[in-house]
């Protein structure tokens, strides 16, 4: 695998998600769980191809599970979770929504229904975004005129400066999607993330996000998965390594620090059962343990 890093190729990463939203679609959406089912046009033609067939998705399910247990359903879990927050925030008729690292979500397509007059704003590095735009132009989907995309390197870059140039009005009431970010970013770039939330947006903004606890070695059994997980990442996915965790309960005293508090909170059991319960009652799948949800108030 190449090492060269995000900025000079598309995120890896942010292709695997795509990957287990598309077979969530395909498995799950008559179960009554959330699903994207626009994922799949980000997919390379072989694998649109492969996908299809449940031998081939059952086979990458089984690997996955092997190599990094919980994944796929923590996919599942965090899109239904985004989905909520998102959809909510669009019927509340919030002025701006901001992704702070967009990959190839497709939220403001899939819910464009729901937007009366919310300005969106999709960042990312540019060679992810490239791509993301490159493939709905494949796929003849009309960018919605509310939606501007904003490249950003954000190891490096201001956000104010870079959002602001894309026509952000500081003043407003905003909602920040941080979805899978926080984990591969420098702690001075989250630092500075959560400061700009807090200075730069108007009254009573949010910021939802996840992020990966760090357990010891004497705790990582305890989370299901993670020792698994952190074996394979740090093999496989040497170009997009994590450079930032929170340690198990100190997200309060974390955000107080900065100035933010936490409105709402989800410990990867609260996870599975309020974002994984099938229709019938049944758990669709354990999480990984070392990820957590927050939405979060600016104080």
């Amino acid at each position: 695998m190449s090492n060269k890093d995000v900025t000079k190729k598309p995120s890896e990463t942010a292709l695997f998600a795509a990957l287990y939203r598309v077979i969530a679609n395909k498995e799950l959406k008559s179960k009554g769980v959330n699903t994207d089912y626009l994922a799949e046009c980000f997919l390379p033609a072989m694998l649109k191809f492969l996908f299809k067939f449940r031998m081939i998705r059952n086979n990458f399910k089984r690997k996955s599970q092997k190599i990094t247990p919980g994944i796929y359903e923590y996919v599942i879990a965090r899109t239904a979770f985004f989905d909520n927050v998102f959809s909510e925030a669009l019927s509340a008729e919030i002025p701006q929504i901001v992704f702070l690292g967009a990959g190839y979500d497709t939220r403001s397509y899939r819910f464009s229904h729901l937007n009366q007059a919310t300005k969106i704003f999709e960042l990312d590095v540019v060679t992810t975004q490239n791509r993301k735009k490159k493939c709905l132009e494949k796929m003849k989907m009309d960018t919605p005129k509310n939606i501007t995309f904003v490249s950003i390197d954000f190891n490096r870059e201001s956000l104010i400066s870079v959002l602001e140039s894309a026509g952000f009005n500081a003043s407003k009431k905003t909602l920040f999607i941080w979805e899978g970010v926080s984990y591969y970013l420098e702690p001075e770039a989250v630092d500075a993330t959560l400061e700009f939330v807090r200075n730069s947006s108007g009254s009573d903004s949010i910021i939802a996000f996840d992020y990966a606890v760090s357990p010891s070695q004497e705790t990582i059994n305890h989370y299901y998965g993670a020792k698994e997980f952190i074996e394979t990442w740090e093999k496989k996915r040497s170009s997009e390594p994590f450079r930032f965790t929170i340690e198990e309960g100190a997200i309060d005293s974390f955000l107080d620090q900065r100035g933010l508090k936490v409105e709402k909170h989800f410990k990867s059991d609260e996870i599975e059962k309020v974002f994984l319960l099938q229709e019938a009652g049944l758990l669709e799948g354990r999480i990984n343990g070392l990820f957590q949800f927050a939405v979060v108030l600016s104080k």
